[in-house]
């Protein structure tokens, strides 16, 4: 089983950012208590507050599977129909180890 982390980079309207965060924070705390999620945040870009970057790590597939199936999931992105996306871009990879990062000398 390999690990699986999605980037996610979210532009929303001005109108639309205060919403988002609003709709994000229930979202977050049900899915950091799902067997298999490992690490699970969402955060504004600090030049944009307009942009909202997701960043998640799952123990498998299948796990990321089942997040995507829960309540807490559904209810979120019925909040977000209301809003006014701008771009949205995924990316899913598949990681074939993870450790610490260490700087050169």
């Amino acid at each position: 089983m390999s690990t699986v982390s999605v980037i996610v980079r979210i532009q929303l309207s001005a109108d639309s950012a205060q919403g988002y965060a609003r709709a994000a924070e229930a979202v977050v705390a049900g899915t950091r208590q799902e067997p298999g999620c490992q690490w699970y945040g969402i955060a504004v870009d600090v030049t944009d507050p307009c942009v909202v970057w997701i960043s998640e790590q799952w123990a498998s597939q299948a796990d990321l599977d089942a997040h995507l199936k829960t309540a807490h999931v559904g209810a979120f992105l019925e909040a977000c129909a209301s809003l006014e996306i701008l771009d949205m871009e995924v990316r899913r990879y598949e990681v074939a180890a993870v450790g610490d990062l260490v700087m050169p000398d």
